[in-house]
């Protein structure tokens, strides 16, 4: 039987299943009904497979009692009622083939294997009294050997079902004042009952450790997977700052420069470079530095909001920012929320000869791109406001649409 594990237990947990409940054929509750929803779906579907054997089995049974009865009222009386116990197994098989019946297994299947064991107690206590032989005892024997050990009970389930259905025909053996050969019942139905107990017992185990290996086999994949999605995000962000790297900015930058080619949206970026990081780093050295790298980071992540919008780190002091589907003027009034958040920073900078803290400047470019237009001319572009900037005093942006409608 094939059961699939789930990816929600970790190992630590499964490792504690396997060790202390393993052996007592239950899981704690949520884990459990995971376990038997997957359960009853795959003993269902087996059972289609199963049932056309156990009814082969259940036709030589028959038939071999009714050769052996030599009295033709025994025999039309022992078809007559043994036949509900086929019928029974033939229903069940019928069920097994609706799929929405499969949680409703051990149900069905549960009213079936206590109701075949019912009838074939008395139907043995009935023909006792005429005609005593063994083998009708062997149709009790088989009943009991199947329902433990063929059709896919779980062990507390065909327990219930065998020794229910065992008191169930006690019952009405003594309600109709059967006799009742307790010496032939302790050496099949008794026996038999221990004997499928111990083989139902060591089936459930089985399955049950075949499930948690599972569990097993899923969680190691499910860890591969994250760590290797944890893998690929580190390799798309630059260690120090968090900010996407190159690798990432290309990646991305290319996809939204084709969609707007392709629906005719403008897409705007925005070059960034700290001014005078040369002086700073020289002046308060590297750690300063790079924390200064880092605040700065955090004040652009913040800007973009959504998974298209992105800020990355284009190398050293410089930043590059991404905002797909934003035209011109609302470009510029990124670049301004930029400046204001840098400003409010407040971080000290005592070797820069514009200002006391730390300021940036800022190149902004807008186009809606053809398909004629490259990519690396609208970068080239941004570098060149940035320069201009820069040249203009710093502590500013520069602005130019290349569709020619510029502020």
């Amino acid at each position: 039987m094939k059961l699939h594990g789930t990816k929600n237990l970790t190992r630590d947990h499964i490792n504690k299943l396997i060790t202390k409940k393993l052996n007592f054929l239950y899981f704690s509750k949520p884990i459990e009904n995971i376990y038997r929803k997957q359960y009853r779906s795959a003993a269902a579907f087996e059972f289609r497979y199963r049932a056309p054997l156990v009814l082969i089995l259940y036709a030589f049974l028959t038939w071999g009692v009714y050769q052996n009865i030599s009295d033709l009222y025994l025999k039309n009386l022992w078809l007559s009622l043994y036949k509900w116990v086929g019928i029974i197994i033939f229903s069940a098989w019928l069920c097994s083939f609706k799929k929405s019946w499969s949680k409703y297994f051990d149900i069905y299947m549960g009213i079936g294997a206590l109701s075949a064991v019912s009838i074939t107690f008395v139907i043995i206590n009935l023909l006792t009294t005429t005609y005593n032989t063994a083998l009708l005892h062997a149709a009790m024997m088989y009943a009991v050997v199947i329902i433990y050990a063929f059709i896919g009970l779980r062990f507390y389930t065909a327990i219930i079902s065998g020794w229910i259905g065992g008191l169930v025909g006690v019952f009405f053996s003594n309600y109709y004042n059967l006799y009742i050969d307790w010496t032939y019942l302790i050496h099949t139905y008794i026996f038999s009952s221990f004997l499928g107990m111990s083989l139902c017992y060591v089936i459930d185990r089985q399955h049950r450790e075949n499930y948690l290996q599972n569990c097993i086999i899923e969680t190691t994949q499910k860890e591969i997977s994250d760590q290797a999605q944890l893998l690929e995000e580190l390799s798309l962000l630059d260690p120090l700052t968090g900010l996407a790297n190159r690798r990432y900015l290309n990646r991305i930058l290319e996809a939204e420069w084709t969609l707007a080619i392709k629906q005719q949206e403008p897409i705007s970026i925005i070059m960034l470079d700290i001014d005078y990081f040369k002086n700073y780093n020289d002046n308060l050295g590297h750690i300063s530095g790079d924390n200064c790298l880092q605040s700065i980071a955090v004040a652009l992540k913040s800007i973009t909001n959504n998974h298209s919008e992105i800020a990355a780190r284009y190398g050293g002091e410089e930043f590059l920012l991404v905002f797909p589907q934003t035209s011109t003027e609302k470009a510029a009034e990124i670049a301004s929320l930029i400046l204001h958040n840098i400003k409010n920073l407040e971080i000290k900078h005592p070797d820069s000869p514009i200002c006391t803290n730390i300021t940036v400047s800022l190149g902004v470019v807008t186009t809606i791109p053809n398909p004629d237009d490259l990519l690396r001319d609208f970068i080239e572009e941004a570098d060149k406001k940035l320069y201009e900037a820069k040249n203009l005093g710093r502590n500013r942006y520069q602005i130019e649409s290349l569709n020619r409608i510029v502020i």
